[in-house]
């Protein structure tokens, strides 16, 4: 069995057609689902590539293998009705991050650190009695929150 929530985060891949819809209905069905890293043979297997889906299901007693997303779910939809475990074999690239949202991140992380850097500075003038590195320590953590709340424009704040 696997979480609900594993499933979802393949939804944050690039997927083939008809993909989102099958990973929606796994998901209902996340207890029977196990994910396997090597293709198996002679068991119920989805495997989910960049460019489609082939689905090797039992139906009356034959394999049978169904690629196009319609049937895929007709066909999962019977599997199901039965306890059986089905296999996910799942080959996706990650979404490619622009480099603007990935310097982003860098820099909000920079800033965290630089925060929690001055936080234990803080604490640290606390402990020492030092007031004038705790007014200093203070005084650059109040610059920095100033500025990061200046950077946020009003309509993406929120009003709660």
């Amino acid at each position: 069995m696997i979480a609900r929530e594993e499933l979802m985060l393949l939804k944050t891949k690039i997927l083939p057609p008809g993909a989102d819809t099958v990973l929606d209905f796994l998901a209902l069905r996340h207890q029977q689902v196990e994910f396997t890293n090597i293709v198996l043979e002679n068991v119920p297997l989805l495997i989910i590539g960049r460019h489609g889906m082939i689905a090797r299901l039992p139906v009356g007693g034959s394999v049978q293998k169904v690629s196009k997303p319609a049937d895929i779910l007709e066909q999962l939809r019977s599997f199901f009705n039965h306890q059986e475990t089905l296999y996910l074999f799942v080959n996706l690239p990650d979404l490619p991050v622009p480099n603007e949202v990935t310097e982003l991140l860098e820099e909000i992380d920079r800033r965290h650190m630089r925060k929690q850097h001055l936080r234990d500075q803080i604490d640290e003038a606390l402990e020492r009695r030092d007031k004038e590195a705790f007014l200093r320590a203070t005084n650059e953590l109040k610059r920095l929150m100033a500025e990061g709340r200046m950077e946020i424009p009003e309509s993406g704040r929120s009003r709660f």
